[in-house]
């Protein structure tokens, strides 16, 4: 320790949520686009904090987020006490503690509040990392919602308890691994096996094996991202997402605006985070707009993913990162989102058709003159496999735009993606 550490004030990230960027410099275009967790990092660091981040897998991170981390501190972060005491172990005030990682906000919480800092409650269905806990939530509640099941990846006979089709997917799943939706036993139970076979989801994380199946709603799928605090909770942004055509379930866009999707949709989001008793913190909540009304089909304790947390800073003219480490510090944010507000933002992502291997990309660096483009990034690099993708992790790339309408910015960012050329060797079964 250096001389004056005694007097250090420290933000303490438990994990940390990082995102993929382009793989080499001339496959990006546009602004720099930081993940919610490395956004978070940097907030403190201009608040004058250092920064700690916990982590039982530090080769997970390699060493690109170095310049933003002061001390890093080996510890099981799926364990409150272990948190707790890796963060009195520093020398100086915890200022704050909290986690920007699917899996870990729980224990993050429950180490907050022993240490006296500032955090939502934990041991609540919203911190569980388990939308089963979050589904009995509901029911318990007396809130209306799809119809599912509970159900164990191993079992060699599954079928669906609500019938098909059906949507199927991990009760602690992140990043839409092993999700899909399925019209019969044989493709559960290919769910099913493809899920049983993942031992991990990174950073040491490993699945409970256990599986929700739900009902099919018919209906354009929404979220709404915004912050709960003592005052209550306030939606930011309303996102309107397309998602891929069965089998698979990726999104394949996301737009964002300050407009409810209809009536009612505000009281619904505020009756769900009281029923999983979600009281400080952001969130990302997904729901199908179906003839019975908004349903909820997802929630995160935490910004939304990377890139689309972008959209939400655009629309609302806040910078939602900045406001959540100002409010686990109890202070006022710092200033609003760069380049913010806008009509709406729209973030497009670049996916493959066919198995195969890439072999030339494109056309990158021409849409940086395409009006209101915010970044264009593509993921993979030459000679790297592609396919339709079944999860965040296997789309190409993304481009992010803004506009006045809706319709302007979703035209400009197809645009954008219309100019990027992926050239790929398609694979032909033997």
């Amino acid at each position: 320790m250096t001389r004056g550490d005694s007097d250090a004030r420290w933000f303490v990230a438990v994990e940390v949520h990082v995102r993929s960027s382009a793989a080499r410099p001339e496959f990006g275009a546009g602004e720099r686009l930081d993940a919610p967790g490395v956004a978070q990092l940097e907030s403190a660091r201009l608040r004058g904090l250092r920064t700690a981040v916990l982590t039982r897998d530090r080769a997970f991170y390699g060493d690109d987020l170095d310049w933003l981390v002061d001390h890093w501190i080996d510890c099981d972060t799926g364990n409150a006490a272990a948190i707790a005491a890796a963060a009195g172990s520093l020398t100086g005030v915890v200022a704050a503690l909290t986690s920007s990682v699917d899996g870990f906000s729980g224990p993050a919480a429950a180490a907050a509040r022993a240490l006296g800092l500032r955090g939502p409650t934990p041991g609540t269905p919203a911190l569980a990392h388990d939308e089963a806990a979050v589904r009995r939530a509901l029911t318990a509640a007396g809130i209306p919602g799809v119809r599912w099941a509970e159900v164990s990846a191993a079992d060699a006979e599954l079928d669906a308890p609500v019938g098909y089709p059906c949507l199927v997917m991990p009760v602690d799943g992140g990043t839409g691994w092993d999700v899909g939706l399925v019209s019969d036993d044989s493709e559960l139970r290919a769910v099913a096996a493809r899920h049983r076979a993942r031992h991990c989801y990174g950073r040491a994380l490993r699945p409970r094996h256990r599986l929700i199946v739900e009902e099919v709603t018919r209906g354009p799928r929404f979220s709404a991202d915004g912050f709960v605090d003592e005052d209550g909770p306030v939606v930011l942004a309303w996102s309107e997402r397309v998602m891929a055509a069965p089998p698979h379930h990726t999104e394949l866009a996301v737009t964002a605006t300050t407009q409810p999707p209809g009536a009612g949709v505000a009281d619904a989001v505020r009756s769900w985070l009281a029923a999983v008793g979600y009281d400080f913190g952001p969130f990302h909540v997904e729901f199908v707009m179906g003839s019975g009304g908004p349903r909820l089909v997802m929630f995160r304790p935490r910004v939304v993913d990377a890139g689309a947390h972008h959209c939400v800073d655009r629309v609302s003219g806040v910078d939602t990162v900045d406001l959540w480490v100002a409010r686990l510090l109890g202070e006022r944010p710092a200033s609003g989102a760069v380049g913010g507000p806008v009509g709406a933002s729209t973030q497009m992502f670049l996916t493959s058709q066919v198995i195969g291997r890439v072999r030339a990309v494109s056309g990158v660096r021409d849409v940086g003159c395409i009006p209101g483009l915010v970044v264009a990034e593509v993921f993979t690099d030459i000679g790297s496999p592609a396919m339709p993708p079944t999860c965040s992790r296997e789309r190409l790339g993304h481009v992010l735009t803004v506009g006045e309408t809706p319709e302007q910015s979703r035209r400009r960012a197809a645009t954008a993606l219309d100019t990027i050329c992926v050239e790929i060797d398609e694979l032909v079964p033997a």
